[in-house]
């Protein structure tokens, strides 16, 4: 059975997270293959199925990737995640309805794209010291950054060339991400399969580890697990994918 791990020109081999699972896919009778998600020579109904992994560019064209997802969709391909939830969650709005959901995410101003936003009024109305301004479409912390309140004035260019391009979200920085890390629980087919502690560099707030971030195995607290379940629970409504994702 052929089977699609969807990757990204950078990437032609994915990842080495990705090939861990090669040995085990094999072991249950796939035959896995790396394919960029771009491909346009790809016929993708010759897999059995498609599995997103590495797809990391998808921010740096989103109306074509939410093409592929919609040629999958329509051709009757078996993508995963499903594509409903692909399409709800490559945008960062997932968090607002998260949020109108019930489900506690942190603070968030909403930019839209092409509507002009005084940065340092912002950052003084709510009260903010220090916060994070990241694109509403990104990955890998892509073009994201923190500014001070007494910085403000001297960003707004940055924030203006960002709204021409895309939505925008504004946070306060969490003090927690370099204290204790950023933690990610993972989940396959609704089980709590691991969780991991992400932390940056010294003197850096990303911890993804092409800018110096470190990734260890840990034990999720009791609170954070259930916590984590209830996100779970919010997403399989909110994405349309009761029941049907593969992984989170």
């Amino acid at each position: 059975m052929r089977l699609a791990l969807v990757t990204c020109p950078q990437l032609p081999e994915g990842t080495p997270d990705d090939a861990v699972l090669l040995p085990h896919l094999r072991a249950a009778g796939f035959q896995p293959e790396f394919v960029s998600w771009d491909d346009e020579t790809t016929d993708w109904r010759a897999f059995r199925a498609v599995v997103v992994r590495s797809t990391w560019d998808y921010h740096a064209r989103p109306r074509r990737f939410l093409r592929w997802i919609e040629h999958c969709a329509e051709t009757g391909i078996a993508l995963w995640n499903p594509p409903r939830v692909l399409r709800w969650n490559h945008h960062k709005r997932y968090l607002r309805d998260l949020a109108e959901h019930g489900v506690p995410v942190v603070e968030t101003e909403w930019l839209e794209r092409g509507r002009p936003s005084d940065l340092a009024e912002l950052l003084r109305h709510r009260g903010w010291d220090v916060a994070v301004v990241k694109p509403a479409v990104s990955a890998g912390a892509r073009r994201t950054r923190t500014v001070r309140s007494t910085e403000a004035g001297a960003e707004q260019p940055v924030l203006d060339r960002m709204l021409r391009s895309g939505d925008v979200l504004v946070q306060p920085f969490l003090e927690a991400v370099v204290g204790e890390g950023e933690w990610s629980l993972i989940f396959f087919g609704g089980e709590l399969s691991h969780a991991i502690l992400k932390r940056p560099a010294a003197g850096d707030f990303r911890v993804q580890e092409r800018f110096g971030g470190t990734v260890e195995a840990a034990t999720a607290p009791g609170w954070m697990t259930e916590q984590a379940a209830a996100v779970l629970e919010a997403v399989e409504v909110l994405g349309g994918a009761e029941g049907d994702l593969l992984y989170a």
